[in-house]
């Protein structure tokens, strides 16, 4: 048996082209998380897997939070800011068209916003009711209610109230409401003062 050897013929305009050599190819994965979180802020338990979410993020991940709720518990919404102070990942929160004393709270956690022309914020001091008991005890929960709420307040939206707007919520107790135009102006100062803090 006679074994021949076939040679390949080659096109005659066949060119081969090798890739340059100073190019890196990297590929990098990430997560993006799209959250929603509408409807009132409930309890801290409620919101458990947000919650896990941001304790498993990287640093190359984002968190985008879709945020409209007319707001609610003052614990839960601090839990939330530390959780979010705490996250490596990127977290951007979309305003809704209501974003209101504790979702305002949340969406200043946020490290970049997405602002819609029917965003607005509403920003107001914790409301709450005294309780019942003894004379004594009812004063002893206002004034520790008091303090709780004046030192959040000034602590969370420091940078973005000004002193006369301090004094507005906290010692006239007026609701503060800013649109569209008003976030996209005040959302990039805020931004700079957290930085340079």
């Amino acid at each position: 048996m006679k074994i021949e050897k076939m040679n390949s013929i080659q096109p005659q305009n066949f060119v081969t082209i090798s890739p340059p050599m100073n190019i890196l190819i990297k590929q990098l994965t990430y997560t993006q998380y799209i959250v929603p979180v509408t409807g009132p802020i409930g309890e801290i338990y409620e919101h458990g897997e947000i919650t896990q979410i941001l304790a498993d993020a990287t640093a190359k991940d984002e968190i985008h939070i879709q945020l409209s709720s007319p707001g609610g518990s003052l614990e839960t919404c601090d839990y939330l800011c530390r959780r979010m102070d705490e996250c490596e990942a990127t977290i951007v929160v979309e305003i809704g068209l209501t974003c209101a004393s504790a979702a305002s709270a949340i969406a200043l956690h946020a490290d970049e916003w997405v602002i819609h022309d029917s965003s607005t914020m509403m920003v107001h001091a914790c409301s709450y009711s005294p309780g019942y008991g003894k004379e004594s005890d009812v004063r002893l929960s206002v004034a520790y209610t008091e303090r709780v709420n004046r030192e959040w307040v000034e602590r969370t939206y420091a940078g973005f109230l000004t002193d006369e707007e301090f004094v507005d919520i906290l010692d006239n107790g007026k609701d503060l409401y800013f649109f569209a135009d008003d976030l996209r102006e005040r959302l990039p100062k805020y931004a700079k003062y957290r930085a340079e803090r």
